[in-house]
């Protein structure tokens, strides 16, 4: 959810509804090789190419920007109005920035339709004696 702090509540909801929005929980369980606490590491244009990260993610007021550090600068914006439940594709040839970004919308959701009701018994004839 940290990704998503600052987008607009419509974004945030709806991968679940229902879901805690709350900030990621720190990691206080991480220790280095040698057994001192891991801290987080500032990510900077110095230090990215030795971290060997392969992504990097800019959030804008229009949406996210989308960068394959390994291939490009900059990348394609994906905008706050796509739906987070789209596929989006991992291969990194895809996110060139001057391109739109590839993105595939999902599948309608299915269409719920009552049962039809079954048809009533017909009446049975009464016997007398």
């Amino acid at each position: 959810m940290d990704l998503l702090d600052r987008a607009p509540d419509h974004v945030r909801e709806r991968p679940d509804p229902h879901g805690d929005r709350s900030p990621s929980a720190p990691f206080d369980n991480v220790f280095n090789i040698d057994g001192t606490p891991a801290k987080p590491i500032p990510v900077t244009d110095d230090n990215a190419d030795a971290m060997g990260l392969e992504w990097g993610y800019v959030l804008h007021d229009h949406g996210i920007e989308v960068i394959v550090l390994t291939w490009y600068d900059i990348g394609p914006i994906v905008s706050w109005d796509t739906d987070p439940l789209s596929r989006i594709s991992g291969t990194p040839s895809l996110w060139d920035p001057c391109r739109p970004a590839p993105i595939q919308a999902p599948a309608t959701p299915l269409k719920i339709t009552k049962p039809v009701a079954p048809a009533p018994a017909p009446a049975r004839s009464r016997v007398t004696r």
